[in-house]
């Protein structure tokens, strides 16, 4: 072999020995950059299975907070509504009691809130029907100075109203139950579900 090929020889032979050092070398840097980027990828899809699953415990406590709140709230509305048909019952049957017995409810209330003067007694047009014979004089008798007289009929479903130079008292048993609703539930729910 000629001087010229054994230096062509020598240069093809470094030639090729670096380019083998440098693919080497590029596929060492380039399995680095695949291991750096298989353990970021790693790191990072950890990181979201951890955000993940704090979401999610996130939104199941949110869900079971929720599922509460509608549960209680079904429960209120049911046991309110229980303890409202309950009045309703309970008010339709003092205003179905027999003459006697609805009467004297009335005459209780009556002495209850009259006020000094004379007052008249407001009843319904089906109260005053079946209103006794003396009523008016027997209470008037226990009112110590203070008198009642019958008034006019007024659209009310039970009860009276009394009424005084500037003051009416609606003591319709409507009227009552309405403003003692509030305690009158309590009682109920009390009774009812503790």
């Amino acid at each position: 072999m000629s001087g010229l090929e054994k230096i062509i020889s020598q240069i093809e032979y470094e030639s090729d020995d670096r380019c083998r050092s440098i693919i080497e070398e590029a596929n060492k840097k380039a399995q680095s950059i695949i291991e750096e980027a298989e353990k970021n990828a790693s790191e990072i899809l950890l990181e979201n299975e951890i955000k993940t699953a704090k979401k999610i415990e996130s939104m199941e406590q949110i869900a079971q907070s929720s599922s509460e709140f509608a549960k209680s709230k079904i429960l209120l509305t049911s046991k309110l509504e229980i303890i409202d048909e309950m009045l309703k019952k309970s008010l339709d049957e003092i205003k179905n009691l027999p003459d006697e017995e609805y009467f004297e409810i009335i005459k209780a209330l009556i002495i209850g809130n009259s006020r000094s003067g004379e007052g008249a007694l407001c009843l319904s047009e089906k109260d005053k029907k079946r209103l006794p014979k003396g009523f008016i004089e027997d209470i008037n008798k226990e009112l110590d100075g203070k008198k009642i007289t019958l008034g006019e009929t007024i659209n009310i479903d039970g009860g009276f109203v009394l009424v005084y130079e500037d003051i009416d008292i609606n003591c319709s048993f409507d009227a009552i139950a309405s403003s003692k609703l509030d305690e009158l539930r309590d009682a109920l729910n009390t009774v009812l579900f503790d």
